[in-house]
């Protein structure tokens, strides 16, 4: 009896083992995605971090997608969110890498992929203001919509909205669109 117990009980674990194993290479897939994900935002965090820093408005513009550009009031959004985003010195940052998004596949091939991610914070000193004399230190954050990859429409591709907001203060700008262009 308790031979037959303990042979249910190893197959019982042999099937479980092998059922797991199965989901190896998925598992495998799903950190290679999460990974390349974190390091592509990454990548871009530091890039809008470093426009917004060094005041770089072309740099800044190019970060997004083509129909953005085109449209009627991105320079003058472009104009305002340097006028919001004021920084006499870059102290430091913090970036989510990991972020929202989602992805299409179409023969084992991305055909659209975005992400929405975040920089937590930006902390900057501001320019001296003329009347107190102080310098004081400011924390931003910013969320925007990229997408990475759209086959169908790449004058999609690049961001496609932004917002910067003062932490703890009702204050923001945004550029491009208010969330996903449609179709």
């Amino acid at each position: 009896m308790k031979m037959r117990k303990a042979a249910g009980l190893l197959i019982l674990i042999l099937c479980v083992f092998s059922l797991c194993a199965c989901s190896f290479p998925r598992l495998d897939l799903i950190n290679k995605i999460s990974s390349e994900e974190s390091d592509m935002v990454s990548g871009k965090s530091e890039e809008i971090i470093r426009c917004l820093t060094e005041g770089d408005r072309d740099g800044f513009a190019s970060l997004f997608c083509e129909e953005v550009r085109s449209r009627e009031d991105f320079e003058r959004q472009v104009e305002e969110a340097f006028g919001f985003f004021r920084c006499e010195v870059y102290i430091r940052s913090e970036i989510n890498e990991l972020a929202g998004g989602g992805m299409s596949t179409e023969g084992g091939k991305r055909t659209e992929w975005y992400l929405s991610p975040e920089i937590t914070y930006i902390e900057v000193l501001q320019p001296e203001d003329a009347e107190t004399g102080e310098i004081p230190d400011r924390y931003y954050g910013v969320r925007y919509g990229w997408m990475i990859t759209n086959e169908e429409h790449p004058q999609w591709e690049g961001l496609q909205h932004m917002e910067i907001y003062l932490l703890n203060l009702d204050e923001s700008v945004v550029i491009g669109a208010d969330g996903w262009l449609e179709e």
